[in-house]
């Protein structure tokens, strides 16, 4: 029986993102075991998500700007010092430190109470070879310096490779709202969700939406994005457009949807496509290093070669809207690997409560 602990889930901020959401999720299973957990954001995001009931703390009244982050990390660290200072003597606290802007403020923290969620190896985002360098240096010298949850076998398979050492697995899977057994009719042919970032590739989603757009098939397209100036971009290809839905309203626009098209250059993981194959929506994705988490069996096969150009994708989705019948297998398939992994990940949480607990023992130990 692992004790109650005090867990900690430090943020960059709330703004929207699958990572944010995944480390929520996380908290609030913890919370669920009965462990007391609040969220620490070192600053404010626009279009924040809501904390799933945990409770806040702003380490920061300041609002996110990548230009100033780095002139403000001093005061940051010492609000962290100050706020963590508070909690001795309330409990086991552990921290979960989950993106590697929050990263150094590991360092405050002693080892057996640094824990590191990693979704994504980060450091691939970055473009200028000298600073991804830089920064893979860094966020793998603070790994090995605490604990590490993997969110995925993809993840902890890199991880090892790098000699790092995974205490547990998290396993990052698409919520149950995301189910849909209905059978509507899908009248949109594909959807897809744009995101800033280099790795996230827009230029490729442009390419691929005038290309559907103004082929002969006038393929029938829906676009899904956070971001005001990337819907301003593609509004004049994209049949619809929602900005910053709802999960109800993804899931219902998913059951209309045949196909979901992903086209990252690297994802630690790749949420959006597993959530559209809760309602039997077909992936079609780059094979970006994640999505091989969710992409199986069957699947695998609608998993796209890196180096194919927006031609030849675009030809692979004509192909499978002119078949019904392998697009009906592909969507049974789909829903069968949702399924699967849904009962998998609904005691990923008790994993990592008791690996938590059994590190603390540890320390008490020696």
């Amino acid at each position: 029986m692992v004790s109650a602990l005090v867990i900690h889930v430090i943020l960059p901020s709330l703004r929207i993102s699958g990572g944010v959401k995944e480390a929520l999720r996380l908290g609030e299973e913890l919370a669920a075991c009965g462990h007391e957990v609040d969220v620490w954001t070192l600053w404010r995001g626009s279009h924040a998500v809501a904390a799933n009931g945990l409770r806040v703390v702003e380490l920061s009244q300041w609002v996110t700007r990548v230009r100033w982050a780095a002139l403000q990390l001093p005061a940051l660290m010492l609000a962290f010092a100050r706020r963590a200072a508070r909690g001795r003597g309330s409990g086991w606290q552990i921290f979960i430190f989950t993106h590697y802007a929050t990263s150094p403020l590991a360092v405050l923290i002693r080892p057996s109470r640094r824990w590191f969620f990693v979704q994504d190896l980060e450091w691939r985002f970055v473009r200028h070879a000298g600073l991804r360098a830089l920064l893979k240096a860094v966020v793998l010298g603070l790994y090995r310096r605490g604990r590490l949850i993997a969110a995925n076998d993809y993840l902890a398979s890199e991880l090892r490779a790098l000699g790092l050492e995974v205490a547990v697995q998290a396993p990052i899977w698409a919520d149950a709202a995301f189910r849909d057994e209905g059978n509507r009719e899908r009248d949109i042919d594909v959807v897809m969700m744009l995101r800033k970032g280099d790795h996230k590739r827009l230029d490729l989603y442009r390419q691929a939406l005038e290309q559907l757009a103004c082929g002969p098939q006038h393929r029938t397209t829906a676009v899904i994005t956070p971001d005001d100036d990337i819907a301003a971009q593609v509004a004049a290809h994209a049949s619809h457009l929602d900005v910053r839905p709802d999960a109800a309203a993804m899931r219902a626009l998913y059951a209309r949807t045949r196909l979901f098209l992903m086209l990252s250059e690297h994802e630690g993981f790749g949420l959006p496509p597993l959530e559209a194959m809760g309602s039997g929506c077909v992936p079609l994705c780059r094979d970006s290093g994640g999505v091989r988490a969710y992409m199986t069996g069957e699947l695998r096969e609608l998993l796209l070669p890196l180096d194919w150009p927006v031609e030849r994708i675009a030809q692979r989705i004509d192909d499978l809207l002119t078949s019904p019948e392998a697009l009906q297998r592909y969507s049974t398939a789909a829903r069968a690997v949702f399924d699967a992994g849904l009962r998998r990940s609904q005691s990923r949480a008790v994993s990592v409560a008791a690996a938590m607990w059994s590190a603390t023992q540890s320390e008490v130990r020696s």
